[in-house]
C-alpha cells in the first residue's frame, strides 16, 4: 500500500457523533484505511444500526468497529458521560484520534425572544461538550504529535444568517486555538464546513428541503452543495499531517468570495 494511505493503519480513533453524516463517512474511510473505530452518539438505536452497518459493508474489518452510547445534552452529566466514553474507546490502548462532529439542533428563537437556557441548548454539546473533551481526553490518548483532536465549527461562524450560531462557531474555534496550546503536543485542529447534504436536510418539508438545497448551490463556486464522503476528508487529512495544529479547514464550495 502506498504510504500515506496506511497512517491510520491500527490507530485507535474515536468518532464522537460518528453514527451519522459527516462522522460516519469519517468512519467508513478511518475503517478502510486499517484504523480500530468508537462510533459514538446519544440515540442507541443509530448507534446500533451504525454499527451493523459498517459491519456488514466491512466484513473484513468487523472486529474493528466498536460502539457506545453517550448522550452529551445534559450539562450536569456531562464530564462524567465524556470520560466514560474515554475510558471505554481506550480499553485496550491509547486512543490516537478524536473526532468530533456531535451536534444538537435545539429550536432557534429570535432574539428578543431569546432566553440563557436557549443558549445553553445550543452550547451543551457543541462547546462545553468540547471543554470536557480538552479537560480528560489527555489521561486517555497516546502523548506526542501524532495524536489528535479535531472540532467541527461551520460557515456561520464568518456569514451569519442567524443571530447565535455564528457565537457558537466562533467559541469553538476559539477554543480549538486554545485547546491546542494548552494540550501541546497533541494536536487540536477545526474543520469548517458549508452546506453539506446530510441526513438533518430530511427533517425539513420536502419543498423547504429543495429550495435550500437549490439556494447553496447557487452561492457556491462549484453550483454543488456538499457531500459526507468529501467533506471527511478534511478530518482525515487532520489526522494524518502531525504537523498541522491550531488549524481549521474549511470546505463550503467558496461560499466566501460570493
Amino acid at each position: 500500500m502506498p504510504k500515506h494511505a496506511t497512517k491510520l493503519a491500527g490507530k485507535n480513533i474515536l468518532l464522537i457523533g460518528g453514527t451519522s453524516g459527516i462522522g460516519f463517512a469519517v468512519a467508513e474511510q478511518a475503517l478502510q484505511d486499517g484504523a480500530n473505530i468508537t462510533i459514538s452518539s446519544s440515540s442507541k438505536e443509530n448507534v446500533s444500526q451504525s454499527l451493523d452497518r459498517l459491519r456488514t459493508d466491512y466484513p473484513e474489518q468487523a472486529g474493528n468497529v466498536h460502539s457506545y452510547v453517550a448522550d452529551l445534552s445534559s450539562k450536569n452529566e456531562l464530564e462524567h458521560t465524556v470520560e466514560e466514553l474515554l475510558k471505554y474507546a481506550s480499553r485496550d490502548s491509547p486512543i490516537d484520534h478524536v473526532v468530533f462532529t456531535a451536534g444538537n439542533v435545539p429550536p432557534l428563537v429570535p432574539l428578543a425572544n431569546m432566553s440563557f437556557d436557549d443558549v445553553d441548548a445550543l452550547l451543551v454539546v457543541r462547546f462545553y461538550g468540547a471543554i470536557a473533551l480538552g479537560k480528560h481526553a489527555p489521561k486517555y490518548m497516546n502523548p506526542g504529535k501524532s495524536s489528535s483532536i479535531t472540532l467541527t465549527t461551520g460557515t456561520q461562524s464568518q456569514k451569519p444568517s442567524l443571530w447565535l450560531p455564528p457565537a457558537v462557531g466562533s467559541a469553538v474555534e476559539g477554543l480549538m486555538r486554545g485547546l491546542a496550546v494548552t494540550l501541546a503536543p497533541i494536536r487540536i485542529n477545526a474543520v469548517s464546513p458549508g452546506f453539506i447534504l446530510t441526513g438533518l436536510i430530511d427533517r425539513l418539508p420536502q419543498e423547504m428541503a429543495q429550495d435550500a438545497i437549490e439556494k447553496h448551490k447557487q452561492k457556491s463556486l462549484t453550483k454543488d452543495v456538499g457531500y459526507p464522503d468529501d467533506t471527511a476528508e478534511a478530518y482525515l487529512y487532520l489526522m494524518r499531517d502531525s504537523f498541522a495544529t491550531g488549524s481549521v479547514v474549511v470546505t463550503n464550495g467558496g461560499v466566501f468570495l460570493l
